[in-house]
């Protein structure tokens, strides 16, 4: 089954009772979270590309954390309980997963950033802490113990554990069990700390793409030094300083205000999309799409969007491809508007909107792996 979720109320109310103001628990709303197994995430945390964790830990601690890749061993060596399993961009490797992106439409595609997954044993926990961007915590197997907290900020005090962040003494104001298929939304800062109630409990973290002030400001100095502009600064109306040896804040503003003057809208537009188009995990190409997978869910299916693919169009109605621009012909604006919309695609989609300068662009996509027609042929 193709993993699909929906939001248990308008998607209007949504944003604007919930969104990045409170939690929400939403009962029975994902399905087709069977895939990927225990062993498919363990298989994955054997990979140097693969962003992986393991924490061990319960209650007031001690708590641990290890990073991958990493080995059968260390897998033989954990205890029976009290320890977890997360895979950073599951999305990007299996391509399968990815699938579930198609139903956050009521956000713009550029603020997904990917899925996490994580694998528990009874008691497993990462602790309790709080994350700075919006999540969507969906329950695929077993239960989960979920306590909410207060909203927190740079000051809340955290324990001695620096590589975890865990907060000290979290006060708990909400408590919420999540079984297969319930979903927990939680906007940034919120604490929260969930435990498996089960020895074999699998949840999938859908987080969001939130770039600090700093690198967009970063970016668009980045793209202004690209575009050659040489304007120098300009006072004409200068008067005599009351204190020659000081920087007033009268200059300060003004060559604040000339130096993001530089900033056009075509220097933002191709800073910003270049930003949000980078993927979440660069080498995620390198791992190839699962057929089998996808045509069980998707018979009808033709082409795909590999999962560590991020296609974005601009206000101007050009691509933005995994960080590279490529310019549209009118001609091929239909299809590559179809592509950055979903994921998957059936002829009967892709027929009427294909056409010379779009298949060639296309076919050129397909040789670099960022999409794939689908091979459902099984061998006997």
């Amino acid at each position: 089954m193709r993993p699909t979720f929906k939001l248990a109320l308008p998607a209007q109310q949504f944003l604007t009772e919930y969104w990045q103001k409170k939690p929400l628990v939403m009962r029975q709303v994902a399905s087709g979270l069977d895939h990927p197994d225990a062993d498919t995430l363990s298989g994955l945390s054997l990979e140097s590309d693969v962003d992986s964790r393991l924490i061990t830990g319960h209650g007031d601690g001690p708590w641990n954390l290890q990073h991958g890749p990493f080995d059968e061993n260390d897998f033989r060596v954990l205890p029976r309980e009290n320890w977890t399993l997360l895979v950073q961009s599951v999305d990007c490797f299996l391509t399968e997963v990815s699938m579930l992106l198609d139903h956050f439409s009521f956000l713009p595609a550029w603020r997904l950033e990917d899925i996490m997954i994580s694998y528990a044993s009874r008691g497993g926990s990462v602790g309790p802490h709080f994350d700075r961007y919006d999540v969507f915590l969906m329950q695929a197997k077993g239960q989960r113990r979920w306590k909410i907290g207060d909203h927190c900020d740079p000051h809340t005090p955290l324990q001695e554990n620096d590589q975890l962040k865990l907060i000290n003494n979290m006060k708990v104001r909400d408590e919420y069990v999540l079984g297969p298929g319930d979903v927990l939304y939680l906007p940034p800062g919120v604490a929260h700390w969930g435990i498996a109630e089960d020895s074999d409990c699998i949840t999938w973290s859908v987080g969001f793409r939130a770039p600090s002030p700093v690198d967009i400001l970063g970016r668009l100095a980045d793209q202004a030094a690209e575009s050659g502009g040489d304007t120098l600064f300009t006072d004409p109306d200068r008067t005599v300083p009351s204190d020659a040896a000081s920087l007033q804040p009268a200059d300060i503003e003004a060559l604040t205000r000339q130096a993001f003057r530089a900033l056009t809208p075509d220097i933002q537009r191709r800073a910003l999309a270049e930003l949000l188009s980078e993927p979440s995990c660069p080498s995620g190409l390198d791992f190839d799409v699962d057929h089998d997978h996808i045509a069980a869910a998707s018979p009808d299916a033709l082409l795909v969007r590999h999962g560590a693919t991020r296609l974005i169009l601009d206000d101007q109605g050009d691509a933005w491809l995994n960080g590279n621009h490529w310019p549209l012909t009118e001609a091929a604006k239909p299809l590559i508007r179809l592509l950055a919309g979903q994921r998957l695609y059936t002829e009967a989609e892709l027929q009427p909107v294909t056409h010379d300068d779009g298949q060639d662009l296309l076919d050129e996509w397909i040789e670099a792996g960022y999409f794939a027609y689908l091979d459902f042929s099984t061998d006997e």
